[in-house]
Parts: C-alpha cells; sequence; structure tokens
C-alpha cells in the first residue's frame, strides 16, 4: 500500500501545498488535496501523477468530513482543524498542522480546551490570539517535521 497524505487544503498556506507538491514529484506518496473548492496544482508545472485534487460539496464540514472517512490507518493528514485532528487521532491517523506541530493522544486535548477557551472568549467580545502571518520560520519548521514524518511513512 502506497504512502497517502491528506491535506485540508482550504486553509493549508500556498507555499506549503507547493512545496508538498514538489515532494510528491520526488517520493512514492499519494498526495490528496481535499477543499470545497478547486485548488491548483502549479500554473507553471503539471501536477504529479500522484496527486489528486478531491472536490467537496459546498457545504460545512464537507472536506473535513471526506478526509475523516477516507484517511486510513498509515496515513498522514495535514490539517489545523483541532476537532478534525482529534477524530482523526482517533482512527489512528498520523497529523501534522502547517507550522510543524504533531498532533498526539496526550497534546490534543489541551489543543480542544484551548480552541474552546478561545471560542467562548470571542463569544464574550473579547479578543483571542489570532495567528501571525505565515513566515519562513514556520515554514521551515512544517518542512522539517514533514519530512521526519514522511520517512517513518515511508520506511
Amino acid at each position: 500500500m502506497a504512502a497517502r497524505i491528506l491535506v485540508d487544503a482550504d486553509s493549508c498556506p500556498q507555499r506549503v501545498r507547493k512545496y508538498l507538491l514538489a515532494r510528491a514529484k520526488k517520493n512514492p506518496f499519494e498526495l490528496y488535496f481535499v477543499a470545497n473548492k478547486e485548488i491548483k496544482a502549479d500554473d507553471k508545472a503539471p501536477a504529479p501523477a500522484n496527486f489528486k485534487m478531491i472536490v467537496c460539496p459546498k457545504e460545512e464540514q464537507a472536506a473535513d468530513n471526506w478526509i475523516l472517512q477516507n484517511a486510513k490507518e498509515g496515513d498522514l493528514a495535514i490539517t489545523r482543524d483541532i476537532p478534525l485532528a482529534a477524530a482523526l487521532l482517533q482512527k489512528n491517523i498520523r497529523v501534522l498542522n502547517d507550522l510543524g506541530k504533531i498532533f498526539d493522544k496526550k497534546n490534543i486535548e489541551r489543543a480542544l480546551k484551548e480552541r474552546e477557551l478561545n471560542m467562548q472568549m470571542s463569544q464574550l467580545g473579547l479578543g483571542t490570539k489570532k495567528r501571525d502571518t505565515y513566515g519562513q520560520k514556520e515554514f521551515e519548521l512544517f518542512a522539517e517535521t514533514f519530512n521526519t514524518e514522511i520517512q517513518k511513512i515511508l520506511n
């Protein structure tokens, strides 16, 4: 069975998507971008043969549901969606976000609690911590962590 990378592509930074496409050209894994709209692979180069774009209905959670329903043990999912990450972990799927953070059964509970607190604060009109721009530092951490995880899957 070929290794599969399932990307929650709606919210994934373009820089990460381009990186994953470049890696897919050189590595024997299947790369899936899952989103509610077509996301072009790359305007300058054809998509690799092992790339698939899955366009889901424009319904809330449609892309997340597709990933959850189709993920199999041995896959690596890339998402910043904490509830999706938690559900994938229940299926023994490796989960990484675009900042290079690996979610596991130890840290997902804290992430869920932080998310809930942020939502409550937002509903009360209190400011929540927002992500700064996605820069070189964040990308490098993602790339380093992705490389480590993909080696685990491919070996």
